[in-house]
């Protein structure tokens, strides 16, 4: 990069990784005034490998779900191409495993997302191929998502290629074709690894490809701690995952996830929401530095001294316009004044404009929440969440809008000094003893979701803190 602190229109941060395939940063594009993860690849010199790579970057923007990293934007150069993604504050799960020892609800929560996201793949035509923990992430609303499709291809043109010696799978290490099920034999790696602490088909510290390709590994019972739930159906699951064979796998996704789903209901509902809590000490760091102050971008492209050359009007002393010098102490105060009555009158933050829809809330008979609980408790929250993470809001709808406060200048002018709008619609289902929050946010012609699961017995603090969570999702 040469020391160039940009990557098209947007602004480099800091670097976050680097790996083999490319360097990742942290962005920030001040146009939606957000944080953005760029990943760099130096392209190929061979012109049919560059629109090969091209047509892959492509290829993976073109996925859609909360389950996935999404691609924001794909920048070419004469020797570089950079995807520019949603920045995930929080961690991998690399790190995570690296600390802390999931509770059976984490692992079930981590399986079932990816599960989810693999099937959105599958949709696609799409095969992952490099399905390890540093390519998943934990963010901080406690939901896995699943990242670095770099090396992926369309099914019908995928072949075995070196994708990382954890997540390899028999036929992808024997360069055959591959499909969603070399991904299911990579998520029972993890899962056995989740579980048990180690991997499956390693030996001292280093991939065993023999084993890989003619030995099952060693049995789960042996390896997982007595105090860690092992359900008999979770063991059956992975062990059909790691087969060799992939017509002996399960044979898509939906399977999966109905017996990862299985599982988990006979999960105690005090622990079924375990993962934020377990993998919070593993968040990175996150800087106010990483959110470059509101500076007037004309100041950097038109400003222009304005103070007149040295000894122009005698020593200390400054002139009026057509007018006789003022000593400086008297026209510095006066200055300083102005200044500062041209800041608010023309550099005051413009409040966001944002509508929120009348929260839909379906309840199942005799459902009990903490007393807090309402329509207007949720868009309080949210709205609260909101400010967080935009600055000056300006919110209407039906509930808790913002009172119209008109101050020396008539309605019409304070309207348009407000930015065009976005909308959200607010869901709360509560079903038996399960309560799903949603979140969707239109802007700009596109549609953003964000999903959390609550339960009834739950204090009104942690209620905030998960519609807090969830909200601040749709805004990375």
């Amino acid at each position: 990069m040469a020391g160039d602190a940009r990557v098209g229109p947007y602004r480099i941060l800091r670097l976050v990784n680097r790996g083999g395939q490319g360097s990742v940063y942290l962005g920030y594009d001040k146009r939606l005034r957000r944080r953005v993860a760029i990943k760099i690849y130096t392209l190929p010199t061979e012109r049919v490998a560059r629109k090969h790579l091209l047509r892959e970057a492509q290829l993976v923007a073109s996925i859609q779900s909360p389950k996935v990293v999404q691609v924001h934007d794909v920048i070419e150069s004469r020797e570089h191409l950079a995807m520019v993604m949603e920045y995930v504050p929080g961690c991998d799960l690399e790190e995570f495993l690296a600390s802390v020892r999931p509770s059976l609800a984490s692992i079930l929560t981590i399986a079932a997302d990816i599960a989810g996201a693999l099937t959105v793949a599958r949709q696609q035509g799409i095969v992952h191929g490099d399905l390890k923990a540093g390519n998943v992430l934990i963010a901080a609303n406690g939901r896995a998502k699943l990242t670095d499709f770099g090396i992926a291809q369309e099914t019908e043109t995928r072949q075995g290629s070196a994708g990382s010696a954890s997540s390899l799978s028999p036929e992808q290490y024997l360069g055959r074709l591959l499909d969603e099920r070399s991904d299911l034999f990579a998520l029972g790696c993890l899962l056995y690894r989740m579980l048990s602490g180690v991997q499956p088909f390693y030996r001292e510290g280093r991939p065993d490809f023999r084993a890989l390709l003619e030995l099952a590994p060693a049995p789960l019972e042996s390896l997982v701690p007595a105090d860690l739930p092992l359900p008999a159906e979770l063991v059956d699951l992975v062990m059909a995952l790691l087969q060799k064979d992939p017509d002996r796998r399960p044979a898509n996704t939906r399977v999966v996830r109905q017996l990862l789903r299985r599982v988990a209901r006979d999960i105690p509902l005090s622990a079924s929401n375990s993962l934020l809590d377990e993998a919070r000490s593993c968040f990175r760091a996150e800087s106010a530095e990483d959110i470059p102050p509101a500076v007037p971008a004309e100041l950097g492209r038109q400003g222009r001294s304005r103070l007149e050359a040295a000894g122009q009007v005698g020593r200390g002393a400054w002139r009026w316009p057509g007018g006789s010098a003022l000593r400086w102490p008297l026209a510095t105060a006066g200055l300083a004044v102005v200044l500062c009555l041209a800041y608010l009158a023309v550099w005051q933050p413009a409040e966001v404009s944002v509508r929120i829809d009348a929260p839909v809330m379906r309840l199942a008979q005799g459902t009990e929440l903490p007393a807090e609980i309402s329509s207007r408790w949720l868009v309080q929250q949210v709205t609260l969440a909101m400010r967080e993470r935009l600055g000056p809001l300006r919110v209407t709808g039906p509930i808790g809008a913002t009172p119209v406060t008109t101050l020396y200048a008539d309605r019409a002018q304070r309207e348009s000094r407000a930015r065009v709008a976005e909308q959200l619609q607010l869901g709360l289902r509560c079903v038996d003893l399960l309560c799903v929050f949603a979140v969707t946010r239109n802007w700009q012609g596109q549609q953003f979701n964000e999903q959390a699961v609550l339960f009834p017995d739950m204090s009104a603090r942690q209620w905030r803190e998960i519609v807090r969570t969830t909200t601040l999702a749709l805004y990375p």
